[in-house]
């Protein structure tokens, strides 16, 4: 009977890799060997490699641009898909791009030709099937204020073009988050606006990321959720400032320590592991708990060997 490598690559044009590093396809510059990893350049590819991955009784993650992520030193026992579909097209005010697509480089794009609704995510540099996943957002907005439709491969290996409710997006979140689904490509809708105003806004928006956030040190971006009143959705209180007061600012363990410009960013000073991430994200959480009674949830994704 083939081995599983031999039936990966059988199935991926012998293009599968085994026991690849992860820490440099993350933002954090944490994780140890992926069994398999495959790198997925055209949608019929990621499409082939998830099949193959549940065809073979598999684990698998489609890893996107590496952020809000944590890998764990052991690795990953399954196959990583990198989604490398880095491709996109606009006509009118309608932006079609397919999930390995790069939101920063997206930006540029539709502030070039005068579309707004993208400029909150100058910057990020995740890729938009991911900020779909996550309902990626900042400065009060997010994905699903643009997103009209999209195709996806369900759970149960159907190609699907499916609308914008079918997310079911909320804070940080959609059901994609726990039915299995792998989003394809998008249809994003945007609107009209003044260029030279949309590039301002960008170049504002930049300035605001390289003032708070680190350069040249591994991250994550954002470790926790901010706190949204049940009864007021309006009413947001920073997690970083939550933090802040709880005093974590200088907390470190091991490699891994506080952000000095931002209490609710952890960097990788170089020789952190996922268990002093994971343990220092414990402590920080603890501090907030024992100071204000509120429990923070987590944002970024721990993905378990």
């Amino acid at each position: 009977m083939p081995k599983t490598a031999d039936r990966l690559n059988s199935a991926l044009g012998g293009r599968i890799e085994e026991n690849v590093i992860l820490s440099p396809h993350t933002s954090f510059g944490i994780g140890g060997p992926a069994r398999y990893f495959f790198a997925a350049h055209t949608t019929s590819e990621l499409v082939r490699a998830v099949r193959s991955a549940r065809a073979n009784g598999l684990r698998f993650f489609v890893l996107g641009g590496g952020s809000n992520i944590l890998f764990d030193d052991a690795g990953f026992s399954g196959l990583v898909i990198k989604d490398n579909t880095d491709k996109f097209r606009i006509k009118g005010g309608i932006v079609f791009a397919l999930s390995g697509t790069i939101v920063d480089r997206l930006v540029d794009a539709t502030v070039e030709q005068g579309l707004g609704g993208m400029e909150y995510a100058a910057g990020i540099m995740g890729t938009i099937g991911g900020a779909v996943h996550g309902n990626a957002g900042a400065f009060g907005h997010a994905i699903n204020e643009i997103l009209e439709s999209a195709v996806i491969l369900s759970n149960d290996d159907k190609i699907e073009v499916v609308d914008n409710e079918y997310f079911k997006f909320a804070y940080r979140s959609s059901r994609l988050c726990s039915n299995g689904d792998t989003v394809l490509s998008v249809r994003l809708r945007l609107r009209a606006e003044d260029p030279l105003q949309l590039a301002e806004t960008v170049k504002d928006r930049r300035k605001f990321r390289r003032e708070r956030h680190p350069v040249n040190m591994g991250c994550a971006g954002s470790v926790f959720k901010n706190i949204r009143s049940l009864e007021k959705p309006d009413e947001v209180t920073p997690a970083g400032k939550l933090l802040e007061e709880a005093g974590v600012r200088g907390m470190s363990v091991g490699g891994a320590a506080v952000f000095d410009r931002h209490c609710n960013i952890i960097v990788n000073r170089g020789t952190a592991t996922s268990e002093d991430v994971k343990k220092l994200v414990e402590n920080m959480r603890n501090a907030v708990f024992s100071n204000f009674g509120i429990d923070l949830e987590r944002e970024i994704l721990y993905i378990e060997p």
